[in-house]
């Protein structure tokens, strides 16, 4: 009974720590809240390790698989509830159903850290029950690889959703230097790492009387590791800037594609134009719900007008596909005061059953009224759009989680980044923040400048280093003005995307499996 007590609170302690790991990824400055959160659960599952002989070997997988399942449910839980609004609010599916589809789509995430989990215990197991300095070391290093590997997998299987990956709450945090080196999931590798090594070492500490060395060591280099880094600059701002104005409609999304409202939308943007003021106009994803031709002709006529000094507006509409087929495509096109689409870049990743619909599923998106639902996929190698000497590259809503795709983007000769989001269907939720933090871990990355304009927020100008240097308020109308020095220069990542992230989740697999088993059970 005592034994059945314990094992209940330690699955609820890890969803709690799971819980606490969404907070330090919806709100800047609590990337130290990851790293206590990260250091919790490893504590619980180096604790599942101790079990007796008899039960040894099925333990050493079912109870940190069931530990890791907890903390990545309530992780997920806590992190992607806005997908509740979308499903249920705009969506107009039941509430019961909505929940349970969100739970569901929870407990697949949680899969990841579940058998991240497992691999960890399974490769540290076999000689020790992690309580030498040595064992202790090899498990954390072996956590951060596991960890790392299936945050690489969850960012690529069945197209990917590395949404909450755990290197975005260090955008402010001393690792974030790491990340042109990196990338996120090597951040998300250092701060695992980091967390699990204070933890257990302090826990090992409090046992002994006495702190062990290897672990501090270790802890030590990592934190001077993120101290030297800030002392390489990446990206070398140009001497000219860009003039921008990045629109923010704040339609609301049960309104947006009501017919009697797309003329008053447009018409909305339209007067929003400033004659002479900016070089650059970036109105939100889907500002237009109608491709460019259909757009009313008095209003086309008074945006030709406003970029009579050419100017040029970059439109999010939807657009006929490229290649002819019969599809639509979620698209950004670029206008110049003559009225034609001088530029267009029409998305390329898109968002399951939000804009195509996975084989199987069609039932399930027929049960929403979610219009657009199934458009095209646009071209990996587009065009990117040449102003004076720059070359700017847009994506659209969720493509800036994919940083090897912007990164690819870069190394084509991109020297400023814009993003056009409508998140809307997510309402007034964290969803928001946390799509700011994925901009500015991009910015970070790949050193350079990230312009955003949505529909209801984070419209925001991100310089060349990941700080926001204006931003709008949420949920209000309204220009934001800014003037962004675009960069050049390739960052390590810029020139090899995740590969080292996946060497580095390997290479700590390798190394905690060696140091866990050369340690000294009896130690």
């Amino acid at each position: 009974m005592r034994a059945e007590r314990a094992r209940t609170s330690a699955i609820l302690l890890a969803f709690a720590s799971g819980i606490a790991h969404a907070l330090s990824l919806s709100i800047a400055g609590l990337w130290w809240l990851q790293l206590l959160s990260f250091g919790l659960l490893a504590l619980l599952l180096t604790t599942a390790a101790s079990t007796p002989a008899p039960t040894r070997a099925r333990a050493a997988f079912l109870k940190p698989a069931i530990l890791g399942f907890a903390f990545g449910l309530g992780w997920f839980l806590a992190g992607v509830s806005w997908l509740f609004i979308s499903m249920h609010r705009y969506g107009g599916l039941p509430a019961p159903l909505a929940a349970s589809a969100l739970l569901f789509f929870c407990a697949y995430l949680a899969l990841f850290p579940a058998a991240a989990s497992a691999l960890a215990n399974l490769l540290c197991r076999p000689r020790t029950h992690i309580n030498s300095a040595r064992s202790i070391t090899g498990y954390a290093v072996a956590l951060a690889g596991a960890f790392t590997l299936f945050e690489l997998l969850r960012g690529w299987l069945f197209t990917g959703f590395p949404w909450l990956a755990p290197g975005y709450a260090h955008v402010d945090g001393p690792l974030s230097a790491l990340s042109p080196l990196i990338g996120s999931f090597g951040v998300g590798a250092a701060a695992c790492l980091l967390g699990a090594l204070v933890v257990l070492a302090l826990a090992a500490g409090l046992r002994s009387r006495q702190l062990p060395v290897a672990p501090v060591v270790v802890i030590i280099a990592v934190a001077a590791a993120g101290l030297l880094a800030r002392q390489a600059h990446w990206g070398v701002p140009a001497d000219s800037v860009i003039r921008a104005d990045l629109i923010q409609g704040n339609i609301a999304q049960d309104m947006k594609f009501d017919p009697a409202r797309t003329r008053a939308a447009m018409l909305g943007y339209a007067q929003a134009l400033v004659p002479g003021r900016a070089q650059l106009i970036v109105m939100p994803e889907t500002a237009w719900t109608l491709p460019w031709p259909m757009t009313p002709p008095e209003i086309a006529a008074r945006i030709r007008a406003a970029l009579g000094d050419g100017a040029l507006a970059a439109i999010g509409m939807p657009l006929a596909a490229a290649d002819g087929s019969p599809r639509l495509t979620n698209s950004v096109a670029v206008i110049d005061s003559g009225g034609g689409a001088v530029a267009r870049y029409d998305k390329v990743h898109l968002v399951p059953f939000g804009e195509f619909i996975p084989w199987g599923f069609r039932w399930f998106v027929n049960m929403m009224n979610i219009p657009l639902g199934d458009f095209g996929r646009g071209a990996i190698d587009q065009a990117m759009l040449r102003l004076n000497s720059n070359a700017i590259a847009f994506n659209i809503c969720y493509e800036d989680l994919f940083g090897d795709e912007l990164a690819r983007q870069v190394r084509a000769g991109a020297n400023l980044l814009v993003n056009v989001s409508n998140i809307a269907w997510f309402g007034d939720s964290h969803a928001h923040d946390q799509h700011l933090q994925i901009a500015r871990m991009r910015a970070l990355e790949l050193a350079r400048p990230m312009l955003r304009a949505t529909n209801t927020g984070v419209t925001a100008a991100i310089d060349h280093r990941g700080q926001v240097i204006a931003r709008l308020p949420g949920h209000e109308f309204g220009t934001l003005s800014v003037s962004i020095a675009p960069a050049t220069g390739l960052t390590p990542f810029a020139r090899w995307a995740n590969l080292p992230a996946w060497l580095l989740a390997i290479g700590l697999l390798i190394v905690g499996c060696w140091l866990a088993r050369q340690a000294d059970p009896l130690e």
